[in-house]
């Protein structure tokens, strides 16, 4: 009987403990830092607007989740900005774009009228019709109309500029038919000089995600993980423009990778001390 009590107490304990709740996701983000721009100038922009050309640009950003679940993963966050304010968005893609998340919604309305057999008020025989549902002795009639409503249309990307055309963002949100791991591409469209060989723009991406609780009331969003990205940009074709941008960007990543190793040893430095 002991024996009994004591199993049943263990079952109970370990059925009434909060299971511990799921690691919240980490992203890490990467793309390269070199990228050839193409010549797209319609031939009625350069009559209309001389000095100037516009150059396009696609960006390839990739993702990869480290830990947790995909499915914890709110948005994307990416903002891209020319720090000199020597490129203009003129445009860019993905645009805004809605999405339907949930099917089409059914609504129904019914009437029902019985045909009974009864007595009227000349207390002869006759067929009666009665609303709403009846006690009495004959056919039912049952019509019904059905209504098909669009489903509400939810944002899963949005997109714009900002600062007067000098920084674009992208907000790209997780559905279950958009997922957000893997790689992406971005397009802009930039107004340069016309004899524009080479410059560089910063990327950031943030990456945002839920973070669950013991009781899901006390969910909350939280950075799942971020990078900035010097970009070099040249004119595609012109070597020399290439070269430039290659050294640039060799040149930004030694300095990120000098300042990552000057945090490190000053970490171990204060682990030292604390020891």
């Amino acid at each position: 009987m002991d024996r009994l009590r004591w199993t049943l107490l263990c079952l109970f304990s370990s059925a009434a403990m909060p299971t511990a709740a799921a690691e919240p996701p980490r992203v890490q983000f990467d793309m390269p830092f070199v990228v050839a721009c193409r010549d797209v100038t319609p031939a009625d922009y350069a009559a209309s607007h001389p000095g100037y050309k516009l150059i396009e640009a696609k960006l390839e950003i990739s993702s990869l989740l480290i830990a947790g679940q995909e499915k914890d993963l709110t948005h994307y966050f990416l903002r891209v900005e020319s720090p000199q304010h020597t490129l203009a968005i003129v445009d860019y893609l993905p645009k805004t774009m809605h999405e339907a998340l949930v099917s089409k919604v059914v609504t129904e309305k019914s009437t029902e009228r019985a045909v009974a057999l009864g007595i009227n008020l000349t207390e002869k025989y006759e067929l009666l019709t009665l609303a709403g549902p009846s006690a009495g002795i004959g056919q039912k009639k049952t019509s019904s109309v059905k209504t098909e409503l669009l489903p509400p249309l939810e944002t899963v990307a949005a997109s714009g500029t900002l600062d007067r055309g000098s920084v674009l963002f992208f907000k790209i949100k997780s559905t279950p038919r958009n997922l957000l791991e893997g790689t992406r591409e971005y397009a802009l469209v930039l107004r340069v000089p016309a004899n524009w060989r080479a410059d560089y723009i910063r990327v950031h991406c943030e990456a945002e995600g839920t973070r669950h609780a013991m009781v899901s009331t006390f969910d909350e969003q939280i950075p799942c993980g971020q990078r900035e990205f010097l970009v070099s940009l040249y004119q595609d074709g012109d070597e020399a423009a290439r070269q430039i941008a290659e050294n640039f960007a060799r040149r930004e990543a030694a300095k990120v990778q000098s300042s990552r190793s000057k945090v490190q040893g000053q970490a171990g430095s204060w682990a030292t001390v604390q020891r």
